[in-house]
């Protein structure tokens, strides 16, 4: 199966903008019409998360093998995050220490985010304690388990067929938050919509429904560059889509564009500016990079008592200091803990061999 890097590329692009959302909350600025321009670039960052359950869908369906069974997947795909999620843990409790921020309620939190569940429970402190973005982990977590049934399934249909179908999941992600409204106790209607590993599901069946279409050569939306524009114009008009779609939905439409785009540019060799090398590779790292940017960022917030209000130059100063410490610590998580253990569960075992499968790539979306 070929290679995908673009969307490899793409991933930086998404994490960084959750990076930027973080900084823009904590270092706050003096000049109004910066304010309006960070906000303007940075307030729908969080939505950089939509993007990678989307993509988490697309990757697992792209690489997904007759030979590989669903023990073989699960095995790789705890290789893949849990170790690095379990140091990048290690090191938010540390910041909590230094920082003199550790909360009352402290080893429940960490009791269900050690284990990934933590997205199942609907206090807030939970869902969001120790490392605010490992979240989005525990419903990977759950994706990654139900993807054999899931893609078993969507598999099986034709082009027409995927079509409604991914319709229906973006019309099934806009409505969640109305369903919540009827079904939910209103203090959890947030966890419910944002947070709730079912709910989110929607979001990566339409990345498996994406790749199905673009495997079967039946995708037929736009190009790389109109993707691009698109999905850019969809981020930037996030304010004017309603406040309950706001935090999950907003940018489906776009994300639904994009990914297609620029798997397909791979596919035909077309220019694609998330294929250059440096792209790629902060792509590699940003899974590390999502995982210990906010410790950084609050952590230098507390200790040097960053949160200003700051004019714009030494306000970006300071966001580029962030930025280069959380990349040097996501270099060194992906060198030393990631990457080892990836090629750790994917080396071969010894079996009779009878019992031996044909290896298969390593996956390393």
């Amino acid at each position: 199966m070929s290679r995908l890097p673009s969307l490899t590329g793409l991933r930086f692009a998404a994490a960084f903008a959750v990076f930027g959302l973080h900084v823009y909350s904590f270092v706050k600025l003096t000049d109004p019409f910066a304010q309006r321009a960070a906000k303007l670039l940075f307030d729908a960052g969080d939505l950089g998360v939509s993007f990678f359950f989307v993509l988490s869908g697309f990757v697992l369906a792209w690489s997904a093998r007759p030979d590989r069974g669903p023990l073989r997947l699960w095995q790789g795909r705890v290789a893949r995050i849990y170790p690095a999620y379990l140091v990048a843990l290690a090191l938010a409790v540390g910041s909590l220490y230094v920082t003199d921020r550790i909360p009352p309620i402290f080893w429940e939190p960490l009791g269900s985010a050690a284990v990934l569940l933590h997205g199942w429970y609907t206090q807030d402190f939970v869902y969001l304690g120790i490392n605010p973005v490992g979240w989005s982990l525990s419903g990977e977590m759950f994706f990654y388990l139900c993807f054999p049934l899931l893609y078993a399934g969507l598999r099986r249909l034709g082009p027409a067929a995927l079509y409604a179908t991914g319709a229906a999941l973006i019309a099934l992600t806009w409505a969640m938050p109305w369903i919540a409204t009827v079904a939910v106790a209103p203090e959890h209607e947030r966890w419910f919509v944002y947070v709730f590993p079912v709910t989110r599901m929607t979001e990566f069946a339409l990345g498996i429904v994406l790749a199905r279409l673009v495997l079967a050569g039946a995708w037929r939306g736009p190009g790389l560059r109109v993707a691009t524009v698109l999905f850019a114009a969809n981020y930037l008009a996030v304010g004017l889509a309603p406040a309950v779609t706001r935090d999950t939905a907003a940018v489906i439409v776009g994300t639904a564009l994009l990914i297609p785009a620029a798997a397909r540019a791979d596919l035909r060799g077309e220019r694609s500016p998330w294929r250059h090398p440096i792209a790629v590779h902060l792509g590699e790292v940003s899974y590390a990079f999502f995982l210990v940017h906010l410790t950084i960022v609050v952590t230098a917030t507390e200790l040097f008592d960053l949160r200003g209000p700051w004019a714009l130059w030494p306000a970006l100063g300071i966001a580029a200091g962030m930025l280069l410490v959380s990349y040097v610590l996501a270099y060194a998580l992906h060198r030393w803990v990631e990457v080892p253990c990836m090629r750790l569960v994917n080396r071969r075992v010894t079996l009779p061999a009878r019992w031996r499968r044909r290896p298969s790539p390593v996956d390393a979306a």
